[in-house]
């Protein structure tokens, strides 16, 4: 039987279209949905990680409806996001 959603009245959603990340939440019980951020990492290149990987929420939050869409639901969200990143002597690798 899925889990509502954190079975605390949190919606659960995927930031990833990862398949093991969906198979681990999916294994859990949880049931969640999936939006993933449509931009070219490339052309927002940032220097530290946590940039590129807020950048990617934010533009996740701009795809559900922005922060006010947050704000009036009456049901609290909870967006995951995950990435695997390589960082060699300071520069993220592809």
């Amino acid at each position: 039987m899925a889990k509502k959603a954190m079975e605390n009245g949190y919606k659960l959603i995927l930031g990833s279209q990862s398949m093991a990340r969906k198979q681990i939440l999916a294994e859990m019980g949880y049931d969640f949905t999936i939006v993933t951020a449509d931009i070219d990492e490339k052309a927002i290149r940032k220097e530290k990680p946590e940039d590129l990987a807020e950048a990617k929420a934010n533009e996740i939050i701009l795809k559900l409806g922005g922060e006010n869409q947050f704000t009036q639901d009456s049901q609290p969200t909870l967006l995951i996001t995950a990435d695997t990143v390589v960082v060699y002597k300071g520069v993220i690798r592809e």
